[in-house]
């Protein structure tokens, strides 16, 4: 497609490119806090900035309906309304400046991945997952806390109450199971291991949870438009519902499965003390069905019944192969974890 058909298309009018001063600015500002905020990246310093440095980014008039700043991937080019201080910090120009730093394109000078979101010949995979992403370390530049949102029926916490809370909440259970280094290289395309820690973790479910994040991006394109008038198969509370089924599905999937991995392959006393705790922890980052916050809390509060006796299995092969003088220690270990369970759940199932 023609690239001023498309920007046209889409809503925007370009008027001028942005001088080298500001492009400057933007790049070493940039480069200078997403290294600070996330420290695994200081090594890459150099290259993001020299990447920052060649972006072409131009003022333009944006409708009232379209995002304030735009990477658009056709050109490699980024949008910025005329209205928009670029001196002020800005989660959508930070977001943007996120997705030009991830494109990786082949020798054709076709797009290979975007971040997390791999582009096939005949279907791209990983969108909801990269977009969660990347709103994800948006709202991290922006220095937000978490705030409590209720949509779609459903409460939970994020850090990004007002732009995809729901896949940035997933998006926030995912790091706190896998950890935030390995997932903020990949984000970027830097040498990395996490394929390799997301697939051994989460096994044969991995493509569910990638396609679960897909389908909820696109859930949510599909009620934007049904609002609109413009998507018409099925009304805004169906797919509303739709969107917090696939929710509840994948949060418990991700709890499961991560845990059900992880306890087999605990090999000393200090890590299942430590695992046993992520868990005890998990119920605090869970999102909740409106109104109804036992149908999330029950399901825990099962699967708590299942996932600790295999903790205090793993604590007694542990002790057993290292020996008779390990048992009062071991001992004590099971006593604290099941005092952690009493004190913050009761005694009730």
């Amino acid at each position: 497609m023609n690239i001023q058909r498309k920007l046209s298309r889409i809503g925007i009018e370009k008027i001028e490119e942005l001088d080298k001063k500001d492009v400057n600015y933007l790049a070493h500002y940039m480069a200078n806090r997403i290294t600070r905020t996330f420290h695994v990246l200081d090594d890459s310093y150099n290259e993001i900035l020299a990447k920052l440095l060649n972006c072409k980014m131009y003022y333009a008039r944006i409708t009232e309906n379209l995002s304030k700043v735009n990477y658009v991937y056709e050109d490699d080019c980024i949008y910025i309304d005329e209205n928009v201080n670029i001196y002020e910090p800005n989660e959508q120009l930070f977001h943007e400046l996120i997705h030009y730093l991830q494109v990786v394109k082949k020798t054709n000078g076709k797009i290979k991945q975007i971040g997390l979101c791999n582009f096939g010949d005949f279907s791209v995979n990983g969108l909801g997952l990269n977009e969660a992403l990347v709103q994800y370390m948006s709202s991290k530049l922006m220095d937000r806390d978490k705030q409590r949102v209720t949509i779609y029926g459903l409460e939970l916490k994020t850090i990004s109450p007002d732009s995809y809370p729901v896949l940035t909440n997933l998006m926030e259970q995912l790091i706190y199971l896998l950890g935030e280094e390995q997932i903020i290289l990949a984000s970027l395309s830097i040498k990395n291991n996490f394929d390799d820690l997301y697939y051994n973790t989460f096994e044969e479910k991995g493509n569910y949870i990638i396609k679960s994040f897909d389908k909820v991006l696109d859930l949510k394109n599909k009620l934007l438009e049904a609002k609109e008038g413009t998507y018409k198969k099925e009304p805004v509370d169906v797919i509303e519902e739709t969107i917090k089924k696939v929710y509840l599905d994948t949060q418990k999937v991700l709890m499961t499965k991560y845990f059900d991995k992880i306890v087999t392959l605990l090999s000393s006393i200090e890590e299942v003390d430590f695992y046993s705790e992520k868990f005890l922890n998990y119920n605090k980052i869970l999102g909740l069905v409106q109104n109804n916050s036992d149908e999330v809390l029950d399901y825990y509060e099962e699967y708590k019944g299942n996932i600790i006796p295999k903790f205090d299995k793993q604590l007694m092969k542990i002790s057993k192969n290292k020996g008779k003088n390990t048992l009062s220690t071991y001992n004590n270990k099971v006593g604290r974890i099941f005092k952690k369970i009493i004190s913050r759940f009761g005694t009730n199932n």
